[in-house]
């Protein structure tokens, strides 16, 4: 099943993303097993679980940071791993806890991306501009970033992952360490983003985020999907007075002993 389709996208479209039965293995620790779905292009689609689901190893997996023990992963067609460098100008990626290098300021880290992925900083600074504005970043970007707020390093790494406008945005746990306003800016710039075509997939251990941002989800448990599909779908598999977070949390439980 699809992961997500949306009003722009017809469902026959293939996935710009595309797990295929993909099994990760960290020794005798089996992090990810036979992990499969699919997100269509320009859809902003939400990956469930709880800490320690696996979330973070398949963003791994995808960016071609790590290789799958068994199965493929593919970024518009091109394997994530024998093609990650391809792939990398492609994704933009923010991890969970942006680190940066010490003694840059913002715009520095900023300039020198732009120069890494091949573009003009001066001209790439200046379409970001209104980006950074509204981020409320502007004054902070001569201040050195490893002295940022946690929030403030989460919002540059942010505009690090959009700043050569990728086709695919990965984000892990975007909102954690933010505020509730900054919260609700970063809602309204990844729909946004997927409105534009861009493909948006998400972590979190919230239904809350899900719901409000997606109409479809994937979520994982202990390295397995437990359930894809749109949310109507979720909640037709549990009784109507379940509510999405205790279909989650039923999903999740640890089985009795």
């Amino acid at each position: 099943m699809d992961c997500v389709q949306g009003e722009n996208t017809p469902a026959a479209e293939p996935g710009l993303v595309s797990i295929q039965n993909v099994t990760k293995k960290f020794g005798m620790k089996v992090a990810l097993d036979q992990v499969s779905f699919e997100v269509p292009a320009g859809q902003l689609c939400g990956l469930l679980g709880p800490n320690g689901a696996g979330k973070t190893t398949l963003f791994r997996l995808l960016m071609g940071i790590l290789k799958s023990s068994r199965g493929k992963l593919f970024v518009d067609g091109r394997d994530a791993f024998e093609d990650r460098v391809v792939v990398k100008t492609l994704v933009g990626f923010l991890p969970d806890e942006p680190v940066f290098y010490s003694y840059l300021s913002g715009r520095e880290i900023l300039e020198l991306s732009a120069s890494m992925h091949g573009l003009n900083p001066k001209q790439t600074m200046k379409r970001m501009a209104p980006m950074i504005d509204r981020l409320n970043l502007k004054d902070d970007m001569r201040n050195f970033a490893e002295d940022y707020s946690r929030g403030m390093k989460k919002k540059l790494g942010l505009l690090l992952a959009l700043l050569h406008e990728p086709r695919l945005l990965i984000l892990d746990e975007p909102t954690n360490g933010l505020d509730v306003e900054s919260t609700h800016l970063f809602y309204e710039m990844m729909k946004e983003e997927s409105q534009k075509g861009v493909t948006v997939l998400f972590s979190t251990h919230l239904m809350d985020q899900v719901s409000k941002l997606c109409t479809h989800s994937i979520i994982i448990n202990k390295g397995k999907v437990v359930m894809q599909g749109s949310l109507d779908e979720l909640r037709a598999e549990f009784d109507d007075s379940y509510s999405l977070e205790e279909i989650f949390l039923t999903l999740t439980a640890e089985p009795a002993n």
